[in-house]
Protein backbone atom coordinates (compact mmCIF):
# COMPACT_ATOMS: atom_id res chain seq x y z
CA UNK A 1 0.00 0.00 0.00
CA UNK A 2 2.85 2.38 0.82
CA UNK A 3 4.46 1.60 -2.53
CA UNK A 4 1.18 2.31 -4.31
CA UNK A 5 0.75 5.60 -2.48
CA UNK A 6 4.29 6.61 -3.39
CA UNK A 7 3.67 5.78 -7.06
CA UNK A 8 0.46 7.86 -6.92
CA UNK A 9 2.31 10.83 -5.43
CA UNK A 10 5.05 10.60 -8.06
CA UNK A 11 2.40 10.33 -10.78
CA UNK A 12 0.60 13.40 -9.43
CA UNK A 13 3.88 15.32 -9.28
CA UNK A 14 4.60 14.34 -12.88
CA UNK A 15 1.14 15.46 -14.00
CA UNK A 16 1.56 18.79 -12.22
CA UNK A 17 4.97 19.25 -13.89
CA UNK A 18 3.51 18.53 -17.35
CA UNK A 19 0.62 20.94 -16.81
CA UNK A 20 3.03 23.58 -15.53
CA UNK A 21 5.26 23.15 -18.59
CA UNK A 22 2.25 23.52 -20.90
CA UNK A 23 1.09 26.66 -19.12
CA UNK A 24 4.57 28.17 -19.14
CA UNK A 25 4.95 27.49 -22.87
CA UNK A 26 1.59 29.08 -23.58
CA UNK A 27 2.27 32.08 -21.34
CA UNK A 28 5.65 32.96 -22.88
CA UNK A 29 4.81 32.07 -26.48
CA UNK A 30 4.28 35.69 -27.60
CA UNK A 31 7.16 37.10 -25.54
CA UNK A 32 10.46 38.44 -26.89
CA UNK A 33 12.91 36.67 -24.56
CA UNK A 34 15.78 39.05 -25.39
CA UNK A 35 13.71 42.10 -24.50
CA UNK A 36 12.48 40.34 -21.37
CA UNK A 37 15.98 39.47 -20.17
CA UNK A 38 17.18 42.98 -21.00
CA UNK A 39 14.40 44.45 -18.85
CA UNK A 40 15.39 42.17 -15.94
CA UNK A 41 19.11 42.98 -16.27
CA UNK A 42 18.39 46.72 -16.46
CA UNK A 43 16.98 46.58 -12.92
CA UNK A 44 20.58 46.24 -11.72
CA UNK A 45 21.33 47.43 -8.17
CA UNK A 46 17.66 48.27 -7.57
CA UNK A 47 16.71 44.56 -7.64
CA UNK A 48 16.94 44.14 -3.82
CA UNK A 49 14.00 46.55 -3.51
CA UNK A 50 11.79 43.70 -4.71
CA UNK A 51 12.59 41.88 -1.46
CA UNK A 52 11.30 44.64 0.82
CA UNK A 53 7.49 44.22 0.60
CA UNK A 54 7.74 40.53 1.48
CA UNK A 55 9.66 41.04 4.72
CA UNK A 56 7.25 43.85 5.65
CA UNK A 57 4.32 41.53 4.95
CA UNK A 58 5.84 38.72 7.02
CA UNK A 59 6.48 41.13 9.89
CA UNK A 60 2.84 42.26 9.86
CA UNK A 61 1.66 38.64 9.63
CA UNK A 62 3.88 37.67 12.56
CA UNK A 63 2.58 40.67 14.54
CA UNK A 64 -1.00 39.50 13.92
CA UNK A 65 -0.13 36.01 15.13
CA UNK A 66 1.49 37.43 18.27
CA UNK A 67 -1.71 39.34 18.99
CA UNK A 68 -3.82 36.18 18.69
CA UNK A 69 -1.64 34.40 21.25
CA UNK A 70 -2.28 37.03 23.91
CA UNK A 71 -5.78 35.83 24.90
CA UNK A 72 -4.22 32.41 25.50
CA UNK A 73 -1.79 33.96 27.97
CA UNK A 74 1.21 33.55 25.64
CA UNK A 75 3.71 36.27 24.86
CA UNK A 76 6.06 35.67 21.94
CA UNK A 77 8.49 38.34 20.77
CA UNK A 78 8.53 39.48 17.15
CA UNK A 79 12.18 38.43 17.00
CA UNK A 80 11.13 34.81 17.62
CA UNK A 81 7.90 34.81 15.61
CA UNK A 82 9.26 36.38 12.42
CA UNK A 83 11.89 33.68 11.63
CA UNK A 84 9.26 30.99 12.23
CA UNK A 85 6.87 32.77 9.88
CA UNK A 86 9.50 33.11 7.12
CA UNK A 87 10.58 29.47 7.48
CA UNK A 88 7.04 28.10 7.33
CA UNK A 89 6.18 30.34 4.38
CA UNK A 90 8.97 28.59 2.49
CA UNK A 91 7.22 25.28 3.20
CA UNK A 92 3.90 26.78 2.16
CA UNK A 93 5.36 27.93 -1.15
CA UNK A 94 7.16 24.73 -2.11
CA UNK A 95 5.03 21.82 -0.89
CA UNK A 96 1.87 20.79 -2.76
CA UNK A 97 -1.09 22.07 -0.72
CA UNK A 98 1.62 23.47 1.52
CA UNK A 99 -0.67 25.30 3.94
CA UNK A 100 -1.25 22.02 5.80
CA UNK A 101 2.49 21.42 6.11
CA UNK A 102 3.12 25.04 7.10
CA UNK A 103 0.46 25.02 9.84
CA UNK A 104 1.83 21.79 11.33
CA UNK A 105 5.36 23.16 11.22
CA UNK A 106 4.26 26.43 12.83
CA UNK A 107 2.66 24.60 15.76
CA UNK A 108 5.78 22.47 16.23
CA UNK A 109 8.18 25.41 16.03
CA UNK A 110 6.13 27.50 18.45
CA UNK A 111 6.31 24.59 20.87
CA UNK A 112 10.07 24.02 20.60
CA UNK A 113 11.17 27.63 20.11
CA UNK A 114 8.69 29.60 22.20
CA UNK A 115 7.16 27.16 24.68
CA UNK A 116 3.66 27.39 23.18
CA UNK A 117 1.96 23.97 23.44
CA UNK A 118 1.20 22.29 20.11
CA UNK A 119 -2.56 22.34 20.72
CA UNK A 120 -2.44 26.12 21.22
CA UNK A 121 -0.35 26.44 18.07
CA UNK A 122 -3.07 24.54 16.21
CA UNK A 123 -5.70 26.90 17.64
CA UNK A 124 -3.57 29.82 16.47
CA UNK A 125 -3.53 28.38 12.93
CA UNK A 126 -7.35 28.21 12.92
CA UNK A 127 -7.65 31.74 14.32
CA UNK A 128 -5.23 33.10 11.74
CA UNK A 129 -7.16 31.50 8.88
CA UNK A 130 -10.42 32.85 10.29
CA UNK A 131 -9.11 36.42 10.13
CA UNK A 132 -6.95 36.07 7.00
CA UNK A 133 -9.98 34.95 5.00
CA UNK A 134 -12.07 37.77 6.45
CA UNK A 135 -9.43 40.30 5.46
CA UNK A 136 -9.02 38.65 2.04
CA UNK A 137 -12.73 39.14 1.36
CA UNK A 138 -12.41 42.83 2.26
CA UNK A 139 -9.29 43.14 0.07
CA UNK A 140 -11.04 41.58 -2.93
CA UNK A 141 -13.96 43.97 -2.50
CA UNK A 142 -11.63 46.98 -2.22
CA UNK A 143 -9.56 45.83 -5.20
CA UNK A 144 -12.66 45.32 -7.35
CA UNK A 145 -13.86 48.82 -6.43
CA UNK A 146 -10.50 50.56 -6.97
CA UNK A 147 -9.75 48.65 -10.15
CA UNK A 148 -13.32 48.69 -11.52
CA UNK A 149 -12.42 50.86 -14.52
CA UNK A 150 -9.44 48.67 -15.46
CA UNK A 151 -11.36 45.43 -14.94
CA UNK A 152 -14.32 46.76 -16.95
CA UNK A 153 -12.03 47.72 -19.83
CA UNK A 154 -10.45 44.27 -19.85
CA UNK A 155 -13.87 42.63 -19.59
CA UNK A 156 -15.35 44.58 -22.51
CA UNK A 157 -12.27 44.01 -24.65
CA UNK A 158 -11.76 40.29 -24.08
CA UNK A 159 -14.96 38.92 -22.53
CA UNK A 160 -17.65 40.75 -24.49
CA UNK A 161 -19.22 42.57 -21.53
CA UNK A 162 -18.49 44.66 -18.47
CA UNK A 163 -19.29 41.98 -15.90
CA UNK A 164 -15.75 41.13 -14.70
CA UNK A 165 -15.64 43.62 -11.76
CA UNK A 166 -18.90 42.17 -10.45
CA UNK A 167 -17.60 38.61 -10.83
CA UNK A 168 -14.39 39.51 -8.98
CA UNK A 169 -16.38 41.20 -6.21
CA UNK A 170 -18.67 38.16 -5.97
CA UNK A 171 -15.62 35.92 -5.53
CA UNK A 172 -15.10 37.54 -2.12
CA UNK A 173 -18.12 35.55 -0.91
CA UNK A 174 -16.02 32.38 -0.84
CA UNK A 175 -13.38 33.48 1.71
CA UNK A 176 -16.03 35.37 3.68
CA UNK A 177 -18.21 32.26 3.92
CA UNK A 178 -15.28 30.13 5.01
CA UNK A 179 -14.39 32.73 7.63
CA UNK A 180 -17.94 32.78 8.96
CA UNK A 181 -17.94 28.99 9.13
CA UNK A 182 -14.69 28.93 11.10
CA UNK A 183 -15.99 31.71 13.32
CA UNK A 184 -18.52 29.44 15.05
CA UNK A 185 -16.05 28.36 17.71
CA UNK A 186 -14.88 31.93 18.26
CA UNK A 187 -18.43 33.01 19.07
CA UNK A 188 -18.50 30.78 22.14
CA UNK A 189 -20.32 27.86 20.56
CA UNK A 190 -18.72 24.49 21.36
CA UNK A 191 -17.74 23.58 17.80
CA UNK A 192 -15.49 20.60 18.58
CA UNK A 193 -17.50 19.67 21.64
CA UNK A 194 -20.67 19.50 19.55
CA UNK A 195 -18.90 17.42 16.91
CA UNK A 196 -17.60 15.11 19.63
CA UNK A 197 -21.10 14.67 21.08
CA UNK A 198 -22.56 13.91 17.64
CA UNK A 199 -19.91 11.28 16.89
CA UNK A 200 -20.29 9.75 20.36
CA UNK A 201 -23.97 9.06 19.63
CA UNK A 202 -23.14 6.82 16.67
CA UNK A 203 -23.92 3.10 17.35
CA UNK A 204 -20.33 1.85 17.23
CA UNK A 205 -18.84 1.00 20.60
CA UNK A 206 -15.23 1.04 19.39
CA UNK A 207 -15.73 4.50 17.91
CA UNK A 208 -17.46 5.70 21.09
CA UNK A 209 -14.54 4.51 23.20
CA UNK A 210 -12.07 6.23 20.91
CA UNK A 211 -13.83 9.59 20.81
CA UNK A 212 -14.38 9.52 24.56
CA UNK A 213 -10.62 9.98 24.93
CA UNK A 214 -10.83 13.14 22.84
CA UNK A 215 -13.46 14.83 25.00
CA UNK A 216 -11.11 16.78 27.27
CA UNK A 217 -9.05 17.93 24.32
CA UNK A 218 -12.16 19.06 22.43
CA UNK A 219 -13.41 21.02 25.45
CA UNK A 220 -9.97 22.65 25.87
CA UNK A 221 -9.80 23.67 22.21
CA UNK A 222 -13.31 25.14 22.33
CA UNK A 223 -12.29 27.14 25.40
CA UNK A 224 -9.20 28.50 23.59
CA UNK A 225 -11.29 29.48 20.57
CA UNK A 226 -13.84 31.25 22.77
CA UNK A 227 -11.10 33.19 24.61
CA UNK A 228 -9.68 34.47 21.32
CA UNK A 229 -13.14 35.37 20.01
CA UNK A 230 -13.98 37.25 23.20
CA UNK A 231 -10.93 39.51 22.77
CA UNK A 232 -12.64 41.69 20.18
CA UNK A 233 -10.11 44.53 20.11
CA UNK A 234 -7.24 42.07 19.64
CA UNK A 235 -8.96 40.16 16.83
CA UNK A 236 -9.74 43.39 14.99
CA UNK A 237 -6.12 44.55 15.33
CA UNK A 238 -4.92 41.18 14.05
CA UNK A 239 -7.38 41.33 11.14
CA UNK A 240 -6.05 44.79 10.30
CA UNK A 241 -2.51 43.41 10.23
CA UNK A 242 -3.55 40.63 7.86
CA UNK A 243 -5.44 43.11 5.67
CA UNK A 244 -2.28 45.22 5.44
CA UNK A 245 -0.44 42.09 4.27
CA UNK A 246 -2.83 41.82 1.32
CA UNK A 247 -2.29 45.50 0.48
CA UNK A 248 1.46 44.92 0.54
CA UNK A 249 0.98 42.16 -2.02
CA UNK A 250 -0.50 44.71 -4.43
CA UNK A 251 2.26 47.20 -3.56
CA UNK A 252 4.86 44.52 -4.34
CA UNK A 253 3.28 43.91 -7.75
CA UNK A 254 3.27 47.65 -8.53
CA UNK A 255 6.90 47.98 -7.40
CA UNK A 256 8.20 45.02 -9.44
CA UNK A 257 6.30 46.18 -12.55
CA UNK A 258 7.97 49.58 -12.16
CA UNK A 259 11.43 48.05 -11.66
CA UNK A 260 11.20 46.23 -14.99
CA UNK A 261 10.11 49.36 -16.86
CA UNK A 262 6.33 49.38 -16.46
CA UNK A 263 4.11 52.06 -14.92
CA UNK A 264 3.95 52.59 -11.15
CA UNK A 265 0.20 52.15 -10.87
CA UNK A 266 -1.29 50.68 -7.69
CA UNK A 267 -4.74 50.56 -9.30
CA UNK A 268 -3.52 48.22 -12.05
CA UNK A 269 -1.65 46.15 -9.45
CA UNK A 270 -4.72 45.74 -7.24
CA UNK A 271 -6.95 44.95 -10.21
CA UNK A 272 -4.48 42.33 -11.43
CA UNK A 273 -4.09 40.74 -7.99
CA UNK A 274 -7.80 40.45 -7.23
CA UNK A 275 -8.49 39.44 -10.83
CA UNK A 276 -6.31 36.35 -10.57
CA UNK A 277 -6.76 35.63 -6.85
CA UNK A 278 -9.24 32.79 -7.40
CA UNK A 279 -7.12 31.19 -10.14
CA UNK A 280 -4.02 31.47 -7.95
CA UNK A 281 -5.74 29.83 -4.98
CA UNK A 282 -6.64 26.88 -7.19
CA UNK A 283 -3.09 26.82 -8.52
CA UNK A 284 -1.66 26.41 -5.03
CA UNK A 285 -2.11 22.65 -5.49
CA UNK A 286 1.12 22.93 -7.49
CA UNK A 287 4.27 24.00 -5.62
CA UNK A 288 4.31 27.82 -5.59
CA UNK A 289 1.51 27.75 -8.18
CA UNK A 290 4.16 26.94 -10.80
CA UNK A 291 2.87 27.61 -14.30
CA UNK A 292 -0.50 28.88 -13.13
CA UNK A 293 0.83 32.17 -11.78
CA UNK A 294 3.01 32.77 -14.84
CA UNK A 295 0.11 32.18 -17.22
CA UNK A 296 -2.15 34.41 -15.13
CA UNK A 297 0.17 37.41 -14.85
CA UNK A 298 1.49 37.22 -18.43
CA UNK A 299 -2.12 37.16 -19.65
CA UNK A 300 -3.75 39.66 -17.27
CA UNK A 301 -1.08 42.38 -17.12
CA UNK A 302 -0.88 42.90 -20.91
CA UNK A 303 -4.68 43.03 -20.99
CA UNK A 304 -4.38 45.97 -18.57
CA UNK A 305 -1.94 47.85 -20.79
CA UNK A 306 1.40 46.49 -19.57
CA UNK A 307 3.65 45.38 -22.44
CA UNK A 308 3.93 41.59 -22.80
CA UNK A 309 7.72 41.67 -22.46
CA UNK A 310 7.42 43.80 -19.31
CA UNK A 311 4.87 41.35 -17.89
CA UNK A 312 7.25 38.45 -18.56
CA UNK A 313 10.15 40.36 -16.98
CA UNK A 314 7.91 41.07 -13.99
CA UNK A 315 7.24 37.35 -13.60
CA UNK A 316 10.93 36.46 -13.79
CA UNK A 317 11.89 39.04 -11.16
CA UNK A 318 8.97 37.99 -8.96
CA UNK A 319 10.06 34.35 -9.13
CA UNK A 320 13.66 35.33 -8.39
CA UNK A 321 12.44 37.21 -5.32
CA UNK A 322 10.50 34.15 -4.20
CA UNK A 323 13.54 31.90 -4.64
CA UNK A 324 15.63 34.22 -2.45
CA UNK A 325 13.07 34.16 0.36
CA UNK A 326 12.55 30.40 0.01
CA UNK A 327 16.30 29.90 0.37
CA UNK A 328 16.32 32.15 3.45
CA UNK A 329 13.32 30.30 4.88
CA UNK A 330 14.93 26.89 4.47
CA UNK A 331 18.16 28.21 5.95
CA UNK A 332 16.24 29.33 9.04
CA UNK A 333 14.45 25.98 9.18
CA UNK A 334 17.78 24.16 8.89
CA UNK A 335 19.26 26.24 11.70
CA UNK A 336 16.32 25.33 13.94
CA UNK A 337 16.72 21.65 13.13
CA UNK A 338 20.46 21.72 13.76
CA UNK A 339 19.82 23.21 17.17
CA UNK A 340 17.70 20.17 17.96
CA UNK A 341 14.54 22.22 18.36
CA UNK A 342 12.62 21.18 15.24
CA UNK A 343 10.94 17.79 15.17
CA UNK A 344 7.72 16.03 14.14
CA UNK A 345 5.58 17.87 11.60
CA UNK A 346 8.47 19.78 10.08
CA UNK A 347 10.38 16.59 9.46
CA UNK A 348 7.36 15.22 7.60
CA UNK A 349 7.09 18.53 5.80
CA UNK A 350 10.65 18.08 4.54
CA UNK A 351 9.75 14.69 3.14
CA UNK A 352 6.77 16.16 1.30
CA UNK A 353 8.91 18.89 -0.20
CA UNK A 354 11.44 16.32 -1.47
CA UNK A 355 8.63 14.53 -3.28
Amino acid sequence: MRSGARVARIGLAGLVALCAAALLTRAFRAVDLRATLRAVLDVGPLAPLALVPFIASMALDAAGMRLLLRPLGRSVSLGRMLPIRIATEALHATAPAGFVVADSATASLLDTQCGVPVEEGAVLAVARKWLVMRSHAAYIGLGAACGAAVLTSVSVRFLGGGWLPWAVCASSVMPLSLSLGLGTGFRGRPALGGLHAAVARLPWRALQERVSRWRDGAVAVDAHLARIGAARSITWLAATSFFACWLLEALETALIVRLVGGPLDLTIAMAAEVGISLVRSIGNVAPAGLGVQEASYVTVLPAMGVHADTAAAFMLLKRAKELVWIAIGYSLLGAMRRSGSEVGPCARAGELVKI
